[in-house]
């Protein structure tokens, strides 16, 4: 599917991005048009983050300390346009060629940290970081990376656009304010919504909640952490401390349509 084009709707445009390892669920209308998306992040241990930038494709990529963290619950993006709710792009936009994709065969089970519910279809899809996963095995030979009755076939991508356009407001529902406060309040001009599976720990008021309880779970002590532990600059890891990894070899995993 090729990128957003310059309808007069394109300056006021939204991009949410999905990058890394997501289960995404199309809806369609009688007329296969996505009518809305649902994206699960599989129970895998990953982070996941969100944050915003006031650009479309934007390069630089938002650096890790740009990404909130995000709870493990069902979260909903709420998109108003100019020309109210409506039936998006054709399912047939996805394309196929570059993406593991799957017929809706048997539910969903249980297994998931995130879901981020869109109740509007997209205007545009595009699919990028596309590869074909497959390596070397250890007598040289080319080898697929992944086996099984439902292994993808061809290429996949781990990045997927879903592109809005005439956007007048946006909210993320059950995200919290300082996420919120990231969404211009009134929309103006474009911007993108990234949602990343997988980022380094980031201090947090719940990830650092999660740790003390934890331990005082552990010791058997009535304690809980209401507001975040002051910083200390002093205790910086020496250089030979291994850092969060942040994509600097490959991936581990990619996205999954489920199609109607």
């Amino acid at each position: 599917m090729t990128a957003a084009g310059n309808s007069p709707d394109s300056a006021t445009q939204l991009d949410v991005v999905f990058d890394g390892t997501w289960v995404i669920v199309p809806s369609v209308d009688g007329s296969n048009r996505i009518l809305g998306v649902d994206v699960y992040s599989p129970a895998c241990g990953h982070p996941q983050g969100v944050t915003f930038t006031n650009a479309l494709n934007p390069n630089p990529w938002p650096s890790p300390a740009a990404f909130y963290m995000l709870d493990s619950h069902g979260h909903t993006i709420n998109i108003q346009r100019s020309s109210g709710a409506r039936a998006g792009m054709p399912i047939s936009g996805i394309d196929r060629s570059i993406n593991h994709c799957i017929k809706q065969a048997r539910p969903l089970s249980n297994q998931w940290d995130l879901l981020v519910s869109i109740p509007c279809g997209p205007d545009a899809w595009t699919s990028s970081d596309s590869v074909d996963p497959v390596t070397t095995d250890a007598h040289g030979n080319t080898v697929r990376c992944l086996s099984g009755k439902d292994a993808p076939a061809g290429k996949v991508s781990t990045m997927q656009t879903l592109s809005f356009r005439g956007v007048t407001a946006v909210e993320l529902c059950g995200a919290p304010g300082s996420v919120q406060n990231l969404l211009p309040a009134p929309w103006s001009n474009s911007g993108s919504l990234i949602f990343e599976d997988e980022i380094p720990y980031i201090p947090t008021l719940q990830h650092e909640r999660m740790a003390i309880f934890a331990m005082a779970n552990l010791a058997g002590l009535d304690m809980s952490l209401d507001y975040p532990l002051p910083s200390s600059h002093k205790a910086q890891p020496a250089s030979s401390v291994l850092r969060p990894m942040n994509r600097t070899t490959g991936y581990c995993g990619f996205s999954l349509i489920s199609l109607p």
